[in-house]
């Protein structure tokens, strides 16, 4: 009895809040979700609601771009100040340097980071809730947004061409998926599935959606007595900016070369590091030529190219792109 009274009472409520559903507008039952400074809210807050989304970022870089070992010590125990104002953002719509939030900095960068402007929340489509809300800006669909922080792989980004072909970075780290925005009762009653973003900020989730961004090929091997030579190609074929990319931190891809026996082990092998300060990178639609030799080719049967993004511990290795040729 008392379930379905819970029931017919969150029924009546979804009622009652249907003309919000049916009229661009908001109410502020929530202010204290646009504070900045001291009272900047967490979060969770949000997940209180946007449970989808706050469950993927939470799991994201974004959420982990301050409370890491690596940016703790590439920063000299966060006293390299200048690195915070993207680290952990209050937000990035400023005319000025984007500041640092001065609460919360284990969150990273938050929902009210890319989401306030102008002590409203703001995104990509119409939408109307019980917190200030501002219209529909298109700015959220733009590779700019992104630009405010990762500011040289938005420069590269631009110099790739990709801008005529309208891939943007939301096209390849955010893709669409069509769900309710909010998942809490009674509102997730009345409002209607439509289209929207993960918010997982991943790396890797374009390469679910195009095949082959990154190719290895071995364009040229020479068996001798004693000997395997070769060339392998790296090719940049889908991704709109350099690999690796980016202006701070450890950016490093490595590119390994296997000879392997009949039993699948290593008998050599030849390893070469990837850095943009070196520039090294591979480009937008660029290619780089590495050549190997081994000596010793006796009961060997296959040749192995992998190529992986490598953390600052080497603790976290990423594959990107892999070839094998058989002898």
């Amino acid at each position: 009895m008392f379930y379905k009274n819970v029931k017919l009472l969150k029924f009546l409520i979804s009622l009652f809040f249907l003309p919000v559903c049916l009229f661009p507008v908001s109410c502020t039952i929530y202010p204290e979700l646009v504070e900045t400074g001291p009272k900047s809210p967490k979060s969770e807050r949000c997940g209180d609601c946007h449970q989808d989304i706050y469950r993927e970022w939470k799991d994201s870089p974004h959420a982990r771009s301050f409370a890491n070992e690596a940016f703790r010590e590439e920063t000299n125990d966060y006293q390299f100040t200048f690195c915070i104002g993207c680290h952990a953002p209050e937000t990035i719509f400023t005319d000025e340097k984007i500041k640092p939030r001065k609460v919360n900095e284990s969150e990273g960068v938050n929902c009210n980071s890319c989401h306030l402007n102008d002590c409203k929340l703001s995104g990509p489509t119409p939408a109307h809730g019980p917190h200030p809300i501002a219209a529909e800006n298109p700015f959220f669909r733009s590779s700019e947004l992104c630009g405010r922080c990762h500011v040289g792989t938005y420069a590269a980004w631009q110099a790739s061409g990709a801008t005529e072909s309208r891939k943007t970075c939301q096209d390849c780290h955010m893709p669409a998926i069509n769900r309710k925005l909010i998942q809490d009762d009674p509102w997730q009653k009345i409002y209607p599935k439509r289209e929207g973003k993960q918010h997982l900020f991943a790396s890797l989730a374009f390469f679910k959606n195009d095949e082959n961004p990154l190719k290895l090929s071995f364009i040229q091997v020479n068996r001798t007595e004693g000997m395997v030579e070769g060339l392998l190609e790296l090719e940049n074929t889908g991704i709109p900016h350099s690999v690796p990319t980016g202006d701070y931190g450890y950016r490093e891809v490595v590119v390994t070369v296997k000879l392997l026996d009949n039993a699948g082990r290593v008998v050599a092998l030849k390893q070469e590091s990837l850095f943009v300060e070196l520039k090294t990178a591979v480009p937008y639609q660029g290619k780089k030529h590495i050549p190997f030799s081994f000596s010793g080719s006796t009961n060997v049967s296959v040749i192995k190219a992998t190529m992986v993004r490598t953390s600052f511990n080497n603790d976290k290795n990423t594959l990107l792109a892999e070839a094998i040729h058989h002898l």
